[in-house]
């Protein structure tokens, strides 16, 4: 007696299985990437913005400080504005003189940021431009504020300023 092997016929659905499993994973795979890499960029730019408001606040109180110092005819050279140290103005010209300009270079804020501030006093007709101040003196206080400390090295660091004219 002879013995026949009998071999099922080869299908033409063999594997179809497989291939719709690997597409819905790959389907499923591209759209949770999709949303990783939508929150990723969500979340810096969060981080950034968080870090632009500390910026933005240190300018501004650069400038408020700056503010007291320049409403002030006698005010001194070295004054405390947020409750640290004091603060130093630095004169570019001769102090109480028209022109004049007066630096602050590094002025750290409650925020924890840092400003440098510069006021410039000009009388009308000499300076950069030509707005009309108040008794022929015009003042333009900027100032610019870091998201970081002083003499940070902060590749990231977020600059913002604030320019005031009157």
């Amino acid at each position: 007696m002879t013995s026949h092997h009998h071999f099922p016929k080869p299908s033409s659905r063999k594997g179809s299985a497989l291939l719709m499993a690997v597409l819905i994973s790959s389907i499923v795979l591209t759209i949770g990437l999709g949303v990783y890499l939508r929150t990723y960029k969500e979340l810096l730019f969060a981080n950034f913005w968080t870090q632009s408001q500390v910026a933005f606040a240190a300018a501004d109180s650069g400038l408020e400080c700056a503010l007291y110092f320049a409403s002030r005819p006698s005010a001194p050279v070295n004054f405390n504005c947020f409750g640290g140290n004091s603060q130093t103005w630095v004169p570019v010209s001769p102090v109480g003189a028209v022109p004049g300009v007066w630096v602050m270079p590094e002025l750290t804020t409650p925020s924890g940021g840092c400003a440098k501030v510069t006021i410039t006093k000009w009388t009308l007709g000499t300076g950069p431009g030509n707005i009309a101040g108040v008794g022929g003196i015009i003042t333009r206080i900027e100032s610019r504020g870091n998201n970081d400390a002083c003499g940070s090295s902060n590749l990231r660091r977020v600059e913002r300023g604030i320019k005031l004219e009157w």
